[in-house]
């Protein structure tokens, strides 16, 4: 059964940094993508059908009733970010001052970071795993909306939570030795194995680099199966989407 998502399947962010300011994150409920990405995949590098994803990425752009499109990048764990419509999509963060542009990134366990100036003239959406957060990829965005030191307000999406997160000594390291506070956001686990905290390691990055309105529903991938895509549970498995724009 072909079974497209009604729009009040999908989450609004409990976060309103300006009114003109919009955001939405959609789930995996619906029967439209078979098992195994069972629900409502929005992701192309994952092996589901290419027409089906773009059936479900137009159904998107239905359900939000904007005039343009969402604009799909070709996410690389990169710290690339571009503005809406620029004709390389390969990057991990987009961003606009335009309205009526949507702005989205698709994850499955990584932390999607939504950015919005206060004023309400500029918004992006950053897709931070571990080693987009690492390399910088919130700071990349942060320049962008923020280059002569506009406020911003921040929004993290679902990502996988510190309990179901384990990982290895090389990527503590690789933390601490950036930032020596980084160390907070890891709890050993084993010998060579911690427990990383996805949010805490982004809150701590937004906060170094002069973002104070930090926002979360602290929603965890792995732990709410029933409504997220997880790639560490599931492993072939689709993406949900994490979305914001301006009304204008």
């Amino acid at each position: 059964m072909n079974e497209l998502p009604g729009r009040e399947h999908w989450l609004t962010p409990v976060w309103q940094p300006h009114p003109r300011v919009c955001a939405l994150v959609t789930t995996r409920h619906g029967h439209y993508s078979p098992p195994p990405w069972q629900g409502f995949n929005l992701g192309t590098n994952c092996g589901d059908d290419p027409q089906r994803v773009t059936t479900a990425r137009a159904h998107v752009q239905q359900q939000i009733a904007s005039p343009q499109p969402p604009y799909w990048l070709n996410q690389v764990h990169g710290t690339r970010s571009v503005v809406y419509g620029d004709a390389d999509r390969c990057a991990d963060g987009v961003w606009t001052d335009q309205a009526e542009q949507p702005c989205v990134v698709l994850t499955a366990d990584c932390l999607p970071v939504l950015l919005a100036r206060t004023d309400g003239t500029a918004v992006g959406a950053f897709h931070a795993g571990w080693r987009g957060l690492l390399t910088g990829m919130l700071e990349v965005g942060i320049r962008q909306l923020a280059g002569n030191g506009e406020p911003l307000s921040a929004w993290l999406g679902p990502a996988i939570c510190q309990h179901c997160y384990q990982v290895g000594d090389e990527v503590r390291t690789a933390f601490v030795r950036h930032d020596e506070a980084a160390a907070a956001g890891f709890s050993e686990d084993s010998v060579g194995h911690w427990r990383m905290d996805l949010f805490a390691l982004a809150r701590q990055r937004l906060q170094a680099a002069g973002v104070a309105d930090i926002n979360t529903d602290g929603l965890c991938t792995s732990c709410q199966l029933e409504h997220f895509y997880s790639y560490r549970r599931e492993g072939q498995t689709g993406r949900f989407a994490t979305m914001i724009w301006l009304k204008d």
